[in-house]
C-alpha cells in the first residue's frame, strides 16, 4: 500500500530501496526538524517529520500547534551518492547509528509513522527497552492495521507497542478489545 501524497511532508511512495535509496534517520537540532525537511525536499529527495497537534488555551484564544512526534529526527529516503550533501545542511547532526550501523528504518515501519502523524490518538515516545512480547495488530479505529510487539500494558486503556529498529517505543493509548494477537 502505497503512501498518500502530502505536500508538507514530500511526496511518500512505497519504492524499492535499490531505486531510491533506504529511509534513514536524521539527527537535527532541537525544533529544526521541519526546517531539514523541508531542505531536503527542495534537495529532490523524499523526507518525513511524523507530527502530533498540541493545543494550547489562551486567555483569548485556542491555538493548535503541530510538534514532532520524534524530537531531533528527519526521515530521509537517502541515496548515497548524495549522502554528504545532505549531512552538510544547517541543523544536521548526523545519521542515526547503532552498534557502527546506520540505522534503516522500514516501509512497513514508515507507514506506521504516517498513519500514527496527525492521529487523533494520543501518542508519545520512550527510549526502548529490549523486553519481547506477544505480536499484535490494531484492528480497529484510525490506527488499524498498524503492527508491533506488546512491551507492557500500562493500564487497561494504554500498551506500548515497539519500532525496533528505530531504537524507540511508541505508547499508543488503545482499547485492548480493539488488538488482535498475530
Amino acid at each position: 500500500m502505497p503512501f498518500p501524497a502530502n505536500p508538507a511532508v514530500g511526496t511518500l511512495a512505497q519504492m524499492s530501496p535499490t531505486e531510491t535509496g533506504c529511509w534513514h534517520v536524521l539527527r537535527t537540532k532541537t525544533k529544526c526538524e521541519k526546517f531539514v525537511r523541508d531542505k531536503v525536499i527542495q534537495m529532490g529527495m523524499q523526507a518525513f517529520v511524523p507530527l502530533v497537534k498540541r493545543t494550547a488555551h489562551y486567555r483569548r484564544k485556542v491555538k493548535v500547534y503541530e510538534h514532532p512526534l520524534i524530537t531531533c529526527y528527519t526521515f530521509v529516503q537517502l541515496d548515497r551518492s548524495r549522502r554528504n550533501e545532505v549531512l552538510a545542511l544547517p541543523y544536521v547532526q548526523g545519521v542515526l547509528r547503532m552498534e557502527g550501523k546506520d540505522c534503516l528504518v522500514t516501509d512497513q515501519e514508515m507507514q506506521w509513522l504516517y498513519k500514527v502523524s496527525g492521529a487523533q490518538t494520543e501518542v508519545s515516545t520512550e527510549t526502548l527497552s529490549y523486553e519481547k512480547g506477544n505480536r499484535v495488530m490494531i484492528a480497529f479505529g484510525q490506527l488499524a492495521g498498524m503492527e508491533g510487539t506488546i512491551m507492557a500494558a500500562r493500564s487497561k486503556h494504554e500498551v506500548v507497542v515497539a519500532l525496533e529498529s528505530l531504537g524507540l517505543q511508541m505508547v499508543i493509548r488503545v482499547d485492548p478489545a480493539m488488538l488482535v494477537c498475530l
